[in-house]
């Protein structure tokens, strides 16, 4: 039983030892390399800029046009490739009431031209519900959206015109693909607006603003 303990302890001590050498060959190696140096998955000569974009789309649902009022934006990577969010709510469209959140992802052709172009998909997840009382004004029911949700997967083109080195103008398409509506939720008891009553053709305005590029 002696024995036993003796050698728990003389494993121990061996452990305790190995470990404390390998945190002196560790240090020793961080020590020989270079403080300035840091190893990253991306290249060191990629710049990020932050962008954002207020913009405006119009669109036609069951018939009619209406306006949403949206934003995207997020990481810029040498001005070439945007990844961030994006989302929108409905502004003007008399009837059908919704909004919607997600992630975009858009690449820009020679952004160095005064005018180029960029291509866009956005996926988002999105709701939308009747209006409690017929719209009046632009802001009647603005946030209430909270009621049948849905997919939505929106591919876009645009042309864009550098105004200055930081301020875009881009105006564009996108086709907008919805799923997962139930027409007859009882949140649509008035519109029983459908998934293909949400997809569509959507033209946008916008401006871009970037802040100052880092490396």
């Amino acid at each position: 039983m002696k024995t036993k303990i003796e050698n728990r302890k003389m494993n121990r001590k061996e452990v305790v030892f190995n470990m404390v050498m390998a945190l002196m060959l560790l240090s020793g190696v961080v020590a020989a390399q270079d403080p300035g140096q840091t190893r990253t998955l991306l290249r060191p000569d990629i710049v990020v800029t932050e962008m954002w974009v207020p913009e405006v789309k119009i669109n036609s649902i069951q018939g009619q046009t209406g306006t949403l009022i949206g934003f995207y934006g997020g990481a810029l990577f040498n001005r070439t490739l945007l990844l961030g969010i994006a989302g929108g709510v409905n502004l003007s469209h008399p009837t059908v009431n919704y909004g919607y959140f997600g992630g975009v992802a858009q690449v820009i052709t020679y952004p160095g031209n005064m005018m180029h172009f960029s291509g866009q998909v956005l996926i988002a997840y999105g709701s939308t519900k009747d209006y409690e009382d017929p719209k009046e004004g632009l802001l009647d029911n603005f946030w209430n959206i909270s009621g049948e949700n849905f997919v939505i997967v929106e591919p876009g083109l645009n042309i864009e015109v550098n105004l200055s080195t930081r301020v875009t103008f881009v105006a564009g398409a996108s086709y907008r693909i919805v799923t997962g509506i139930d027409q007859n939720n009882e949140n649509l008891y008035v519109t029983h607006v459908t998934n293909e009553d949400m997809s569509g053709i959507n033209f946008n305005i916008g401006l871009k603003f970037a802040k100052k590029e880092k490396k």
